[in-house]
């Protein structure tokens, strides 16, 4: 019972603490971080598909290769 009573006694004091004292903010700044490492790496790889795309030559306004022909002398 002892136990009980200290737990409550210590989780009611870490409860009441003041937000920007509080170990939530850690936690806040790490979910934070943790989004713009994923914004950032999913705009990364749609930037990385976007220049695959265009370089195999399906992007908007791409013209196709003009073949000319080779002449061969005999």
């Amino acid at each position: 019972m002892k136990y009980v009573t200290i737990f409550l006694v210590l989780s009611l004091v870490v409860m009441m603490a003041e937000p920007g004292e509080c170990f939530f903010k850690h936690i806040k700044n790490i979910w934070r971080g943790a989004k713009a490492v994923f914004h950032g790496a999913r705009a990364g790889w749609r930037d990385y598909r976007a220049q695959k795309y265009l370089q195999n030559g399906q992007g908007y306004g791409h013209q196709p290769p003009q073949y000319l022909p080779i002449l061969v002398e005999d």
